[in-house]
């Protein structure tokens, strides 16, 4: 009898390990299909971190590089030299004052760096440089050169305000036929070389120059 209960004891015992072999994939899968959802959540409530990479091509110059720009100063494109005859008369009674004399004129036409606005400067993200200048001018009002100014003819009784208003004449007659647009044109594309020339210097790839008052 006992020997019956321990061989039915052991058959119980096999029944339940073969049950729990044959079932043992269903909890296998029930804590998969748990994991899974577990890291679908957490991917979805925190998203992992995008990289990428992000070419920067802006240059960067220092204020030092910039504010060497701007203490050139004056800065001259274009020198135009330039000779003028100017004659002066005044009858009398008992004849004739004249005078004939002959100008000698440097004409400088540049950019006067200290007139550059706030924001002249501007480093754009593809490798360019906008610059904004100050419009081409004439530098220097007085452009006549007096010491070589000379007497071609002289006859008569003249006054220092003869003298003044032959030069004023001079200088007029001189700033109609030398403040050309051409020449204005030319000093500007003279301008836009240089300035190319030291912001490509700098690293730049592009430059672009603009004139205040122009588009």
């Amino acid at each position: 009898m006992k020997q019956t209960d321990k061989q039915h004891s052991i058959m119980t015992w096999r029944k339940a390990i073969g049950s729990l072999l044959r079932w043992w994939w269903v909890g296998a899968a029930a804590i998969v299909a748990v994991a899974v959802a577990y890291i679908y959540k957490g991917v979805t409530d925190n998203p992992p971190v995008s990289l990428r990479v992000v070419h920067n091509t802006r240059i960067d110059v220092t204020p030092e590089q910039i504010m060497a720009v701007r203490d050139i100063g004056q800065w001259e494109f274009l020198t135009i030299n330039t000779e003028e005859v100017v004659e002066w008369e005044h009858k009398r009674t008992f004849g004739t004052d004249r005078l004939v004399r002959i100008y000698q004129g440097t004409l400088r036409l540049g950019v006067d760096m200290q007139k550059v606005s706030d924001g002249w400067f501007v480093s754009l993200p593809d490798s360019t440089a906008q610059l904004t200048l100050p419009p081409v001018s004439l530098l220097d009002e007085r452009f006549i050169d007096e010491a070589r100014t000379r007497s071609f003819y002289e006859r008569g009784t003249l006054t220092p305000d003869v003298l003044d208003q032959l030069y004023a004449q001079a200088q007029q007659k001189m700033r109609r036929r030398c403040l050309t647009p051409q020449n204005l044109q030319a000093a500007e594309a003279n301008a836009r070389q240089q300035f190319e020339r030291i912001f490509r210097q700098m690293g730049f790839k592009r430059v672009v120059v603009k004139f205040d008052g122009k588009q």
